[in-house]
């Protein structure tokens, strides 16, 4: 009984916090607006929530917000182009989530009347949503009791009970203790408190536990054990693909792009033609005729699961002769360098400056 009612007593002091310090952000209704009768508008979590899988809050708001200009509601998202939402897509990376995004606000359009759905199991069913998406849309935008566990909430639970396993080992017993702290009402707002507190207080490196309102209660803190949990896991060797990107001018000012297939890593995507991305790099066959310049310089870019290298070919054609179904030319003075995608605005940048 002691140990619940200080369980209640966290899940109180977090949520005063909240209430005083919680972050202004674009898709949120704070408590202060929630009191004038104000509530959460479900499409706006649905697309923020998917936003922010695997990409920081900071970097999410400025696209966020363009995306709202855009498509401001399942209808309209609904009736968009899969290729100009990729495209918007360009530098937030992990594009799945934009191709599930648009298959989902497809089947919202057919299926529920453009209305984002408050059901679990029928949330589950969508594209794109998983078990942390639709609980963080029941809980916040419908105000359900749900327990919601992200990263971060992963982190604050792991130091106040000092688990002292690998996160990957020590999901259950993360959702055990946070399922005690959850409220029954409220569960959206505890969310966010924790969303918050883990981003300002209880950071991944040098958490400011001088001001935290908790500390009393944190387990690594008085075992001192803090900037040591969660315990990492034992870093793998990742691996190196190498290849070519061909960077080709077709004058007088035209850039050579193709669209990459639409299943796969970038998929659908718009960007410069590469070879194969292989563990060796071997001599390219040139994809077309032109003039070619093998320049030595190499893009570097990170995968989630393997590094890439791509030395820059730089080509130059006075017309494109030869069946170009495949390729498509942009003009270069008018084109959107945010339409690419992250890696090929790398290669870009140090194209152009040969």
């Amino acid at each position: 009984m002691a140990h619940l009612i200080e369980m209640a007593t966290i899940t109180k002091i977090l949520l005063q916090w909240y209430f005083k310090n919680g972050r202004v952000l674009p898709w949120r209704v704070s408590p202060k607006d929630a009191e004038t009768g104000k509530t959460p508008d479900p499409y706006k979590i649905w697309i923020s929530e998917v936003m922010l899988q695997q990409t920081t809050v900071s970097a999410v708001i400025p696209y966020f917000e363009q995306f709202m200009k855009k498509w401001d509601s399942v209808e309209k998202l609904s009736q968009a182009k899969e290729n100009d939402i990729l495209a918007f897509w360009a530098g937030l990376g992990y594009y799945a989530r934009g191709r599930n995004l648009f298959k989902c606000a497809r089947e919202l359009n057919n299926k529920f009347d453009n209305k984002i759905p408050n059901d679990k199991k029928t949330l589950l069913d969508l594209p794109g949503i998983g078990e942390y998406t639709a609980s963080a849309i029941r809980a916040i935008a419908f105000g359900e009791r749900e327990v919601v566990i992200d990263a971060n909430i992963e982190r604050v639970v792991c130091r106040l009970f000092k688990i002292e396993k690998p996160i990957k080992k020590s999901k259950k017993e993360i959702r055990e203790y946070a399922s005690k702290l959850f409220p029954e009402f409220c569960s959206g707002d505890f969310a966010q408190a924790l969303m918050d507190f883990a981003n300002a207080i209880c950071r991944p490196s040098k958490p400011i536990c001088e001001s935290c309102p908790i500390s009393r209660s944190c387990l690594s803190l008085k075992l001192g054990e803090v900037e040591n949990i969660p315990v990492r896991p034992i870093k793998r060797n990742i691996p190196i693909r190498k290849g070519y990107v061909f960077f080709t001018k077709v004058k007088p000012n035209k850039l050579l792009l193709e669209r990459r297939p639409s299943e796969g890593i970038l998929g659908g995507l718009l960007g410069f033609p590469t070879t194969k991305w292989e563990v060796k790099k071997n001599k390219p066959n040139l994809p077309f005729k032109a003039n070619w310049t093998f320049t030595k310089r190499v893009v570097k870019h990170q995968f989630s699961h393997f590094k890439l290298e791509l030395e820059i070919v730089i080509g130059e054609k006075e017309t494109l002769e030869f069946d170009n179904s495949k390729y498509l030319t942009v003009e270069h003075q008018n084109f959107d360098l945010m339409s690419l995608p992250t890696l090929m605005r790398k290669v870009y940048a140090k194209a152009i400056n040969h």
